[in-house]
């Protein structure tokens, strides 16, 4: 696998998501405050919100592909660490893509029913709490992977520790969501990894 490449897709697909977060999609993540806005920008810009949504889901691809990238090159495969850190990063992955299909589908779905104040606090609770758990998983992966790269790979540990402070950044999720600043925090520290990773045509060999 090639570790450069996939961090230049990961920081790519990152910049554009959190601009578009920022930019575009914020008064449809507005959970806080009076509901209808919120609703109202979701039923007239549903594309707009499918877009955004398909982009988080590109943005977990792409912190897979960074992360199993390097434990191939990197990491004795061996290691019962190993297989315990590909179990977490698939289940925190699955979590996180469940929330985002949550909210993608079922969210426009439950907008035009009579039912809808009852209704919205589930959907939002659920794609919330779904990615707020698989967040707390993926940072705890991402954190031992980091730390078994200061170990074992030959990556300098002070560019290592970049990747080691966006697992940490984003493991209270499940406590600080909808509140999104310290997601923006984690994309900082991943991004600044990733541009680390992308600019070199190839890494130093195992």
């Amino acid at each position: 696998m090639n570790t450069p490449v996939a961090a230049r897709f990961s920081a790519v697909v990152t910049v554009a998501t959190a601009l578009y977060a920022l930019l575009i999609m914020r008064p449809g993540l507005r959970l806080i405050g009076v509901s209808f806005p919120r609703q109202a920008w979701i039923m007239e810009n549903p594309p707009l919100w499918s877009l955004g949504l398909w982009l988080w889901l590109a943005l977990i691809f792409g912190w897979i592909w960074v992360l199993v990238s390097l434990t191939w090159a990197y990491l004795p495969a061996q290691r019962i660490a190993a297989s315990l850190q590909s179990g977490l990063l698939l289940i925190g992955a699955t979590l996180m893509v469940a929330g985002t299909i949550a909210w993608m589908t079922a969210l426009p779905a439950v907008l035009p029913l009579r039912s809808v104040n009852e209704l919205l606090p589930l959907v939002d609770g659920l794609a919330l709490g779904l990615l707020g758990t698989g967040a707390s998983m993926g940072g705890i992966v991402t954190i031992w992977i980091g730390v078994d790269l200061i170990r074992y790979s030959p990556i300098r540990a002070a560019q290592c520790a970049l990747c080691v402070a966006a697992g940490t950044v984003i493991i209270p999720s499940p406590f600080l969501l909808p509140f999104p600043w310290h997601l923006l925090a984690a994309a900082f520290c991943w991004l600044t990894w990733c541009i680390f990773l992308g600019l070199r045509r190839r890494l130093p060999g195992a």
